[in-house]
């Protein structure tokens, strides 16, 4: 059991190159930011909505299609070029595997890095807006996993290192 899980986005380059999670520059960044606030890598559980790299240009948008095309029970992106799209129905199978890694994980907490974690989780987009809340995961999640789990979503650090501000 992982007191901390913390779900990115998907692959990048070196993630899809040695099949591990946060091991590029947002790797670099997010051990980083953990050593700033006490936490060491070792005691979380790291893993992605997506354990793909999206082709062929690394962006989520590739995954996304229509209402018709859509993943029942999961809103729209609501984001710039994502606005209005849809994650295809044919990624489910990326979200058991989350959901049944989460499960073994057992977390006390899980942080969402992203608006794609927190659409995961909590059904909820538009991460600038819910960022920094603490809330516990949707209720369909919950009952994947067993139980309500805390999430607290905030940026992913591959968008702090675009916005050093953020």
């Amino acid at each position: 059991m992982a007191d901390i899980a913390i779900v990115g986005e998907a692959w990048g380059e070196k993630e899809e190159e040695l099949g591990v999670p946060f091991v590029g520059s947002s790797g670099w960044l997010l051990d980083q930011l953990l050593s700033q606030a006490g936490i060491a890598r070792r005691d979380c559980f790291l893993t992605n909505v997506f354990n793909l790299r999206p082709k062929p240009s690394n962006d989520i948008k590739t995954l996304c299609g229509s209402k018709a095309e859509a993943l029942d029970g999961f809103p729209a992106l609501t984001k710039g070029k994502y606005k209005g799209k849809y994650i295809r129905r044919e990624f489910a199978p990326e979200l058991d595997r989350l959901y049944a890694e989460l499960r073994n994980a057992n977390p006390h907490v899980i942080i969402a890095l992203g608006g794609t974690a927190a659409w995961a989780l909590l059904h909820a987009t538009g991460i600038k807006a819910i960022r920094g809340s603490i809330t516990t995961c949707a209720s369909p999640v919950a009952g994947v996993l067993g139980r309500a789990v805390k999430v607290l979503p905030t940026y992913h650090p591959s968008a702090v290192a675009r916005q050093w501000n953020l």
